[in-house]
């Protein structure tokens, strides 16, 4: 007869087995506005709201955004954009270097899906491309 298990805890530490942590826990597919003109990457409200206080801190009303760091697993490079809301639409966004520093350096284009994930102990974001476009994303 099968019991309920609860976990074993030694010495103030689970002995039970942990599934993975995904760590890319913003991660989006590019549309043609993301590799534009505009030079800005558009993060809707709810992917972006878990980051604003770890970044921005809690003033989320900064006009001006915060320049961050951004490690580019892929390639080991640093780079520097500006995050900040996105004005009516309550969005965030990535400016300022985000088409010379990725879609160009990186050959972006709509469909790839990046990623982000903060790092609390560099104070830094960390970037990699999950996947690329693919001759279907452009036929539809």
């Amino acid at each position: 007869m099968e019991e309920n298990k609860k976990p074993s805890f030694s010495w103030g530490c689970s002995t039970e087995l942990m599934m993975y942590d995904d760590p890319w826990k913003l991660k989006k597919v590019l549309n043609s506005s993301d590799v534009g003109s505009l030079s800005r990457l558009l993060l809707p409200k709810e992917m972006a709201e878990p980051l604003v206080a770890a970044v921005l801190g809690y003033d989320e009303n900064q006009k001006e955004g915060m320049e961050v760091e951004i490690w580019d697993v892929d390639t080991q490079s640093m780079h520097s954009l500006v995050f900040k809301r996105w004005g009516s639409s309550r969005s965030y966004v990535f400016m300022a270097n985000w088409t010379k520093d990725f879609v160009k350096r990186r050959s972006l284009k709509s469909g790839h899906e990046v990623a982000f994930h903060w790092n609390p102990y560099a104070n830094r974001f960390h970037f990699s491309v999950l996947k690329s476009a693919t001759e279907e994303d452009f036929s539809n």
